[in-house]
């Protein structure tokens, strides 16, 4: 028979902790979400309205700027899973101090490197984070694609006249 090794002050610690990293995870999809508006009117906008075309080049701000706003939320979010694993990680080593400061702190835990043997995933670095870095390139990509294309005959005749 296994007994509970988790009282009431455990369970509302994990969550409040899983309240936040559900909170960071849907800013997460939030900003997906406004890029992917914002990006498409820039495109529709520039490639319709023929004085705007240069314009459509801009639409690469929003997607840097989008880019960092996920990679932050990508990184409190992992930061708060890490600070759950250290929580739980205290509570079962059974140091009543450390298991004591550890209740109260919702700090991101941030770390360098992957560490399995604590259960630490890294929170630095994230920009070329296989869960947002295609999600970016490729509208990146999209647009500069784009504004060449549309913008050709004006690029040609600048560079023929050179």
């Amino acid at each position: 028979m296994r007994v509970n090794l988790y009282n009431d002050d455990d369970r509302q610690y994990l969550q409040m902790m899983q309240a936040n990293i559900e909170r960071m995870a849907n800013n997460s999809a939030n900003s997906k979400v406004w890029m992917i508006n914002l990006i498409t009117a820039f495109v529709t906008i520039g490639s319709l309205i023929p004085s705007m075309r240069g314009w459509l080049f801009l639409g690469i701000i929003p997607i840097i700027l989008f880019w960092y706003i996920d990679k932050y939320y990508l990184q409190l979010e992992r930061g708060m899973r890490n600070r759950e694993r250290d929580f739980l990680n205290k509570q079962k080593s059974g140091n009543n101090d450390e298991y004591e400061n550890a209740l109260y702190n919702f700090c991101p835990l941030k770390c360098d490197m992957d560490d399995k043997e604590k259960g630490f995933v890294k929170t630095k670095g994230l920009w070329l984070s296989r869960s947002i870095a295609p999600f970016y390139c490729i509208p990146l990509v999209t647009v500069v694609l784009l504004t060449i294309i549309i913008n050709w005959n004006a690029i040609h005749v600048l560079l023929c006249n050179r």
